[in-house]
């Protein structure tokens, strides 16, 4: 097999493998520029799921104590996963545990003594959105690390079926002219609107 046979079969196969995360990430980022036609500025409702007695001490400010106490509070609500915690006042700590479908959102008081949560559920437009943004390590879950792991893996195939198309087109003569136009006019578009905005 030649270096060129080679190239072309590694740019395809690596677009078949890309090609859910470059229709995610197009379809996304086409939702986030036009969120209000997929009712992106519509009040979202929450949803009552239950509030009950319960003691916890939040006598740090720390964020990774604040977090320790977070996984403890959904491990015993049964609600372990993805989560933001945020000590909003002195004796109040909200912790938003969220997913691709949803959020629950807790809310504990120190001076009542009581957890509250409430549950919002995500429409698809939503859904597609939490695609686009999450991504990380820091969470406590093996999927949520595996996520992470396979958006860093989707980057990296990315920039590298960039260079497969880049190396294809150059070593077919006849279309570097055209190719020229098409790569000058994408950087220029891109650097002009990168200088003015």
């Amino acid at each position: 097999m030649t270096f060129d046979k080679l190239n072309r079969r590694g740019h395809l196969y690596l677009g078949l493998f890309l090609m859910p995360w470059l229709i995610m990430y197009g379809v996304s980022s086409f939702i986030i520029t036009h969120e209000p036609w997929f009712g992106g500025n519509k009040e979202k409702q929450w949803e009552p799921v239950f509030e009950r007695p319960y003691d916890l001490s939040l006598n740090t400010d720390k964020q990774e104590e604040l977090r320790k106490i977070g996984e403890k509070v959904l491990k015993e609500n049964n609600m372990e996963g993805a989560f933001w915690v945020n000590k909003s006042k002195p004796d109040q700590l909200e912790i938003d545990r969220y997913s691709f479908w949803g959020s629950t959102h807790f809310t504990y008081s120190a001076k009542d003594h009581t957890l509250q949560a409430t549950r919002q559920r995500s429409r698809i437009p939503q859904v597609i959105m939490r695609m686009h943004f999450r991504g990380g390590y820091d969470q406590p879950t093996f999927l949520d690390k595996f996520w992470g792991f396979l958006v860093d893996l989707a980057c990296v195939g990315i920039i590298i079926w960039v260079f497969s198309g880049l190396l294809m087109w150059w070593r077919l003569p006849k279309f570097r002219a055209w190719g020229a136009i098409a790569v000058a006019g994408g950087f220029l578009s891109f650097f002009a609107l990168l200088w003015t905005l």
